[in-house]
């Protein structure tokens, strides 16, 4: 008889594990109350990365001198690039009901509650259902602080921020991480003046240093206003003037920023409201449910995948997690492994890394070697007019095992892949420099930095 098993959520974690559970011959029935596709393809990874490439592709036209190419009076029209955002997420949500349709998922667009470990109930309804196996994927919700003033008109999160139907003239962002960096980016290239205050001594604090500062200096270079080591203290508003942020820096000094709309990015929450996690007893910790390697719960065939466990919260690890419980639920077996999970800031330019930071390496290895190639020594880079940044390679120094990788420049977030490939076969750097790569391309870059460990690049 085949499996029975109920997904909640349909995100990235939860439609992705309910097609490969009903590929491998198990009955699903898959249960959203919201929109299919979850945050990240209707209020995140999708409409931000839209909205970039409408950016970066105003600046682009901007600077299209340097290519012999003339262009005159270039402006743009954000009630246009709303519309095309949409309707790109409008297309992506239609392609996973397609996709879930087409492999006989039954879709259910209410809201689920849990009743035991193996029946979950329809709120709208009052309908039970049944099932051997309970895969929760609820996702996140953007995080709030508790700031004085934080529930003012004027403050908003990422999910009001994509709703928007015309840019601010100023804006303040609290938290300089992805989030937070991805819609400094976009209003600055779109014109609106941007300050983003961050609480730690670096951007991106989970991310390599030396990249990150990097990263950092040329947002600055960019018109960026980039603030460390502030605290905000309160949120007030003023006729006329607008919202004023007021904050600390790490000397004390107190300082008040006024602008017209703030938003508030500093990360994001796992979301579980109304499933009934406490009254099923799942053990959580600060929200999260705790799970093993396996994706299981403490409640034996009860699983969780995605942002709802917190960790990476990331699409891809949702997914990955998603096969992952699946897996363990059909009887193929499996575990989580998060070495080799790749992260990206769609920037310009971008910033990827996997695996160790330079500082973790040394913490966790000890002795390391590092090797170092720039794009401003890339020929490829120079043509696109993109050669800002570097490849960074992390290996351990006693058996030259690729620890991990960061890269700044043009097209990171498409090179990592090489790297989080070696991390997951163990590679060493040598299998990297003596498997040929294309010239010209970017991905020489990546060679050249593994040559570097030894100091024998040969472009720089």
């Amino acid at each position: 008889m085949a499996k029975r098993i109920i997904v909640i959520g349909g995100g990235p974690g939860g439609y992705v594990a309910a097609i490969q559970a009903a590929q491998l011959g198990a009955q699903v029935t898959l249960i959203e109350k919201d929109s299919l596709g979850g945050t990240c393809l209707n209020r995140g990874c999708i409409p931000t990365k839209a909205l970039l490439q409408s950016a970066n592709t105003l600046v682009r036209i901007k600077e299209a001198g340097i290519f012999g190419i003339s262009a005159e009076k270039v402006s743009i029209d954000y009630s246009l690039v709303a519309k095309r955002k949409e309707a790109m997420v409008k297309q992506l949500r239609s392609g996973v009901a397609f996709l879930i349709k087409k492999n006989k998922v039954n879709i259910i667009e209410n809201t689920a509650t849990l009743i035991n470990p193996k029946t979950v109930g329809i709120l709208e309804t009052g309908d039970r259902i049944n099932a051997d196996n309970i895969i929760i994927a609820t996702g996140s919700k953007p995080a709030i602080v508790p700031i004085k003033g934080i529930d003012k008109p004027g403050v908003m999160t990422s999910d009001e921020a994509l709703a928007m139907k015309r840019l601010p003239q100023s804006l303040v962002i609290i938290g300089g991480g992805v989030i937070g960096l991805e819609f400094a980016q976009i209003m600055n290239r779109m014109g609106s003046e941007v300050v983003v205050l961050e609480m730690m001594p670096q951007i991106l604090p989970t991310e390599d240093t030396e990249t990150a500062n990097m990263l950092g200096s040329i947002l600055v270079k960019d018109g960026i206003n980039i603030l460390t080591n502030t605290t905000v203290t309160c949120i007030t508003s003023a006729e006329q003037m607008g919202n004023v942020i007021s904050f600390t820096t790490q000397d004390g000094c107190k300082n008040e920023l006024v602008a017209e709309r703030i938003l508030l990015s500093v990360g994001r929450s796992p979301y579980t409201d109304g499933l009934g996690v406490d009254k099923l007893g799942l053990v959580t910790d600060n929200g999260r449910l705790i799970v093993n390697e396996r994706m299981e719960t403490n409640i034996p065939g009860v699983y969780a995948i995605g942002d709802v466990v917190g960790g990476f919260m990331l699409a891809h690890v949702a997914m990955d997690e998603g096969k992952c419980a699946v897996g363990n639920i059909i009887g193929i077996g499996g575990k989580m492994d998060y070495r080799a999970v790749p992260r990206c800031v769609y920037t310009y330019p971008e910033l990827a890394g996997v695996g160790l930071s330079e500082a973790e390496a040394k913490k966790e290895y000890g002795n390391i070697k590092v090797g170092r190639f720039p794009f401003k020594a890339s020929g490829k880079a120079l043509i696109l007019n993109e050669a800002m940044g570097m490849v960074k390679v992390i290996a351990d120094a006693s058996h030259g095992q690729i620890l991990g990788m960061h890269i700044l420049g043009p097209h990171a977030t498409e090179l990592i892949a090489e790297a989080a490939l070696g991390i997951k076969m163990e590679a060493v750097f040598e299998d990297i420099f003596t498997t040929t790569h294309a010239h010209p391309t970017l991905s020489e870059a990546v060679m050249e930095a593994t040559l570097d460990i030894e100091g024998k690049a040969i472009h720089f």
